[in-house]
C-alpha cells in the first residue's frame, strides 16, 4: 500500500491536467509507481486558483468516472491545498474548506517568498479547533531554507510537515535534496507526497523518493513515512518523533562582497 497525500489530478481546476489524456497517463503513471490511494489536492484561495469543496467534490465525481471507464486501479480521495489566509478556518467549519480526505489533517501552503505574520497564530488556531496543520512542501520556502529553525518553531508547536518526492529525488537539484533529506533526518518532515501536476515534468516520483530515502537515511525512515501517510488516509494518530535543529543549505542569491579597490593604494 502506498498513499500520495498530494497531488494535481482533477482536470481543469488548476495547474494541473487539462484533458481527460492528460489526467489518464498522470493516473496510470501513478499505479505504475505502486500508488495505490491518492487525495487530490487541487489550489485553493490562491491568487490564480479558488477551488471549493463543491468544485472539488464535482470533479472528483467526474474522475470517479473516467477512472471506472478506463479500468484504473486506483483510489482517489477529496481534498484541497490551501494557501494560509485568514478566514481559513471559519471557511473550513462553513465546508467551504476541506480536510484531507476528511480527516482531521489540513494542507496548508505557505507563500514561496513570504510567511504571513499570523502564521504561527493561525496554525495554533487550527489545532484549537481540532485539526491538525500539515505544511506543504516547506523545502521551497525561502524564508523557511533560509532560517529552518522557523519550522523547527511550527512542527515544535504541533503543525506537521511534507516534503516533495521531486525534491528528495534531486529531480529539482541538490540543493532542495539536501534540504529535504535534512527535514526529515532532523523529524521536521513526517510525510513525503509527489504534487505530481503531469506525467512529463512534475510526476508522481513517490516510490523513486522512498529509494533514495532508504539508500541515504535507512529504511526505518522509509517506512515510518509511509506509514503516516496511512495514517492520515485513515485519520488516525501519526508517528511523530522530537524534531532537532538543522543548519540552512540556502545558497541562491549570495554573493561575495568585492573588495573596494584602494585609491592609489592610499585607502
Amino acid at each position: 500500500m502506498m498513499i500520495d497525500v498530494h497531488n494535481h489530478v482533477l482536470i481543469g481546476v488548476d495547474d494541473g491536467p487539462g484533458t481527460r489524456e492528460d489526467a489518464v497517463a498522470l493516473l496510470k503513471q501513478a499505479v505504475a509507481g505502486g500508488i495505490t490511494d491518492i487525495i487530490a489536492t487541487p489550489h485553493h484561495q490562491t491568487t490564480n486558483y479558488t477551488n471549493p469543496a463543491g468544485t472539488v467534490e464535482d470533479k472528483l465525481e467526474e474522475l470517479h468516472q473516467i477512472i471506472e471507464e478506463e479500468g484504473i486501479d486506483i483510489n482517489v480521495h477529496p481534498g484541497q491545498e490551501i494557501r494560509i489566509y485568514g478566514e481559513m478556518i471559519n471557511h473550513l467549519k462553513t465546508g467551504e474548506n476541506l480536510t484531507l480526505n476528511r480527516s482531521r489533517y489540513v494542507l496548508v501552503e505557505f507563500p514561496f517568498t513570504d510567511l504571513p505574520h499570523y502564521t504561527e497564530q493561525l496554525l495554533f488556531d487550527i489545532q484549537m479547533n481540532g485539526y491538525i496543520p500539515l505544511i506543504a512542501h516547506p523545502e521551497r520556502c525561502k524564508p523557511i531554507i533560509r532560517q529552518p529553525e522557523k519550522l523547527h518553531n511550527l512542527i515544535e508547536k504541533g503543525a506537521i510537515s511534507q516534503v516533495t518526492a521531486t525534491c528528495v529525488t534531486g529531480a529539482l537539484g541538490e540543493n532542495l535534496q539536501k534540504t529535504s533529506l535534512k527535514m526529515i533526518e532532523n523529524n521536521l518532515a513526517h510525510i513525503v507526497a509527489s504534487d505530481a501536476h503531469n506525467a512529463e515534468t512534475r510526476p508522481f516520483a513517490l516510490k523513486e523518493a522512498y529509494d533514495v530515502i532508504t539508500e541515504e537515511l535507512g529504511e526505518e525512515y522509509t517506512e515510518r513515512l509511509k506509514k503516516n501517510a496511512e495514517k492520515l488516509l485513515k485519520d488516525e494518530e501519526m508517528i511523530l518523533k522530537l524534531p532537532k535543529p538543522m543548519e540552512s543549505h540556502y545558497t541562491e542569491g549570495k554573493k561575495r562582497k568585492k573588495k573596494k579597490k584602494k585609491f592609489l593604494g592610499l585607502f
